[in-house]
């Protein structure tokens, strides 16, 4: 009987790292680590946190538009299960990024303010990705987009251009059923049910996400003060009622009134 022979140890550093990376280096840890870079002078401790939370929430929302590419996928060919599931790996990472958020709000005023004016006019009202996000849910009102080419020099981001080009979430999922007839007679419609519930639960966590980032900057520097990207909490306060699937709140009332509420 043959004896069955380890493979040889290889002498080559790099050819062993290509074959079994490291958790370092599969990750990039060194390079990970470096790319946070307070400016406050001296550095201020809190900036670290600041920095950090806002870089996660970045890294998130790249996972997000990944996903909701792959959710679309699924919708356009009416595999309801896999998309049930991928939205509730969405739906998440959006209730962590929601957690995360209220970390920021262990910050006192007073310390935020001694490495605020550092950040210039950075804001998270620069975020690319979130308004990726938000066209790609299907948020494309006119005064929307306006209000995007005001904040990016007249024009808008090629990746924001690129989310515009295809049909948005909303769009997809309002044709995907009668959602009346759906919510009618859920035990009839199965995994469409699911669904319907699952992009509602989307919307509900936007809305918990938006009340979240609001309660933290009023707590941070108030109502009425603007932030560094120029916008106030009032702003933040105005998008509070905004919903991506208005149809899936919408049945709701028509299944009442019809119910003869």
């Amino acid at each position: 009987m043959h004896s069955i022979q380890s493979p040889p140890a290889t002498d080559d550093p790099a050819r062993a790292g290509r074959d079994s990376p490291s958790y370092d280096g599969y990750l990039a840890i060194d390079g990970l680590l470096r790319l946070q870079r307070p400016l406050s002078v001296p550095e201020h401790p809190d900036e670290l946190h600041f920095i950090v939370t806002h870089q996660a929430i970045e890294l998130w929302f790249k996972v997000v538009v990944h996903e909701l590419a792959r959710f679309k996928a699924d919708l356009g060919r009416a595999a309801w299960t896999r998309a049930v599931a991928g939205l509730g790996r969405i739906n998440a990472i959006l209730a962590a990024q929601t957690a995360q958020l209220g970390t920021l709000g262990h910050l006192d005023p007073k310390a935020f303010l001694e490495f605020r004016s550092f950040l210039g006019t950075a804001s998270g009202f620069q975020s690319v990705q979130f308004r990726v996000i938000e066209v790609l849910s299907g948020l494309r009102d006119p005064d929307y987009l306006d209000g995007l080419r005001a904040a990016h020099g007249g024009s808008l981001p090629t990746r924001v251009l690129e989310a515009l080009a295809e049909p948005g979430l909303a769009e997809i999922a309002g044709e995907a059923a009668d959602w009346g007839a759906v919510y009618a007679a859920p035990d009839d419609h199965g995994a469409l049910f699911l669904l319907g519930e699952a992009l509602l639960e989307y919307d509900r966590l936007w809305l918990a996400w938006r009340h979240e980032h609001l309660v933290l900057v009023e707590r941070i520097i108030g109502q009425d003060t603007r932030g560094t990207g120029g916008a106030s909490a009032r702003y933040l306060q105005g998008r509070l009622s905004l919903r991506f699937f208005p149809f899936l709140w919408d049945v709701r009332h028509r299944l009442t009134m019809k119910g003869g509420a």
